[in-house]
């Protein structure tokens, strides 16, 4: 008889921590926060209960009404290309919320142009924005939460990047985007390893070609680039917005709680190269 209602004590305690959000009191900042796949990941992390600060040049255009109200919800106006506008947003994060539980860096440009068309304007904006900037932004929220107390498990922070399936392979007209992801790859595997010991996790979210900013606009008025599409989708569709929300919800989790320099693919099936 004892034996079980420890049983049944158990089941209801496991399906109680089952029924809370997954990330109940956890701060989050997001880079490049307000556009298609921050503002996803925003509702999506902000209903498993998370504090989300939103880090972007612009005001949020697309909030739902339900986290226009929210006051575990703030903008923080940031451009990651200038080291001392990331340091002042995070600051004013940590003011407002006390600490930095994960930080998601998520800003990001494309200019695709043929390799023998790259202009150096275009080349040194995309490494700026896409690179540079989220090595500023992951080393400044690093720092943070290198000296916070951890939480349950020893667990300090993690830092997200947004990468991409073309980190690890060629994509016509496309050089300047996938040099910055490829590079954003190798700096969050070398975080991954130094910054272990500080109980710092450290993971990339590899989306495929996602319905939203430049691609849904390239998609729509480009009938070279939707046969591409297509062709290159086992899947047979664009990826949403809210897919990638979603990963990130697993990598925010205690769910990847093991799991530190790995890459988390995305993408319909796109890096398999589809042929025939």
């Amino acid at each position: 008889m004892a034996d079980l209602k420890r049983e049944k004590a158990t089941v209801l305690s496991t399906r109680g921590a089952l029924d809370m959000a997954k990330l109940e009191k956890r701060v989050v900042a997001i880079t490049g926060g307000c556009g298609d796949i921050g503002t996803a990941t925003a509702i999506r992390l902000h209903g498993e209960g998370a504090r989300v600060a939103l880090l972007d040049l612009q005001p949020p255009r697309t909030l739902t009404r339900q986290l226009k109200n929210s006051n575990r919800i703030g903008y923080f106006n940031c451009d990651v290309t200038d080291r001392s506008s990331v340091e002042a947003a995070f600051d004013q994060i940590l003011q407002r919320y006390k600490r930095l539980d994960v930080a998601i860096a998520n800003a990001g440009v494309v200019a695709n142009e043929p390799f023998l068309k790259i202009t150096y304007e275009n080349w040194k904006a995309t490494l700026d924005v896409n690179l540079t900037g989220a090595f500023h932004a992951a080393q400044v929220a690093a720092r943070i939460m290198a000296k916070q107390k951890p939480q349950k498990g020893g667990i300090r922070g993690k830092i997200l990047f947004t990468g991409s399936w073309v980190q690890d392979m060629p994509w016509p007209e496309g050089t300047s985007y996938i040099v910055s992801k490829s590079g954003i790859k190798m700096m969050a595997k070398t975080m991954a390893q130094e910054l272990a010991s500080f109980g710092i996790r450290v993971n990339i979210l590899a989306p495929g070609i996602v319905m939203a900013g430049l691609s849904k606009r390239i998609y729509e008025s480009n009938a070279i680039f939707r046969k591409r599409v297509g062709l290159a989708i086992p899947l047979g569709m664009m990826q949403t917005a809210a897919s990638v929300a979603d990963g990130f919800l697993f990598l925010a989790s205690n769910d990847s709680d093991y799991m530190t320099g790995s890459i988390v693919l995305v993408d319909g099936g796109a890096s398999l190269v589809r042929r025939g």
